[in-house]
């Protein structure tokens, strides 16, 4: 089972209430960041998910020499969008992200996306977003589920698969796809057959933004148990013995995502990791 280091803690994001401004005091500099990459590295992590903005890029850049993670770039981070939108609307939006590729490429992109042919915008967004990423590192491309559970929700698979043909046939890279809905993300990539990419999820001892329900996860699991199915919040327990307990309902789980802000959690975190899946 392969451990995922992420960045939550970089951005300020935690699910225990007062933790998230402490992390942004605690990250407010790209050195920060990069002391913890370190530790991480350190401890044996080798792959890092982290959602693209510019602090993190730049401490990966610091850092990358030394610690040549496997990188798991995702987007959108949704408070630049947002800071973007407000700013310049949703046209002004669009065309600062993707008019560095040229005008040409702007009008072919837009006109194909007037047909319901969404690969050529997308590749144009994907990049404009991925700009200053040591590339030749990145393993993955994922989609938020900021994005990918509101295009869920909306009913519109064909925009995920463009995604995903995007990542995958333009970028050379592995689709992946985070949700809180495993098993309706699944049947929409998996079950169309859309099946060289990764879910990230919910998953958790006491069924924390574990959606549908616990049971319903553990079922679409085993159902594809070939599929590359990667936890979140899977230490939201705290005990070792807890963790064997979880991972044994789920023994075709690929990988596990955490994250954390102090060297001893994460070596912790990494051993009991060890010590329940050998």
């Amino acid at each position: 089972m392969k451990a995922y280091f992420g960045d939550n803690q970089f951005i300020g994001v935690n699910h225990s209430e007062g933790k998230g401004l402490d992390y942004l005091s605690k990250y407010e500099s790209v050195e920060d960041i990069a002391i913890t990459l370190r530790d991480a590295w350190d401890a044996g992590i080798r792959d890092f998910c982290f959602t693209v903005n510019k602090k993190t890029i730049d401490a990966i850049n610091l850092v990358i020499s030394e610690c040549p993670f496997n990188l798991h770039p995702a987007l959108p981070y949704a408070h630049r969008v947002n800071e973007l939108l407000l700013e310049k609307g949703l046209i002004g939006t669009l065309t600062q992200k993707v008019g560095q590729f040229g005008v040409l490429n702007l009008i072919r992109a837009g006109g194909t996306g007037l047909f319901g042919k969404y690969d050529n915008i997308f590749h144009l967004l994907v990049r404009s977003e991925l700009e200053g990423i040591p590339m030749k590192y990145v393993k993955s491309v994922g989609l938020l589920n900021v994005a990918a559970d509101f295009v869920l929700g909306l009913n519109r698979a064909d925009l995920l698969h463009s995604f995903y043909r995007v990542v995958k046939d333009r970028l050379k890279c592995k689709p992946i796809f985070y949700t809180m809905n495993f098993p309706l993300m699944a049947e929409s990539l998996w079950g169309s057959g859309y099946t060289d990419c990764g879910l990230i999820f919910n998953y958790n001892k006491n069924g924390f933004r574990t959606n549908p329900s616990k049971s319903e996860v553990q079922k679409c699991i085993s159902k594809y148990s070939d599929r590359e199915t990667i936890a979140m919040s899977l230490f939201s327990g705290g005990k070792e013995s807890e963790l064997k307990e979880v991972l044994s309902t789920v023994p075709s789980l690929s990988g596990v995502l955490f994250g954390s802000s102090k060297k001893v959690n994460i070596e912790n975190n990494i051993k009991a990791l060890e010590q329940t899946t050998t």
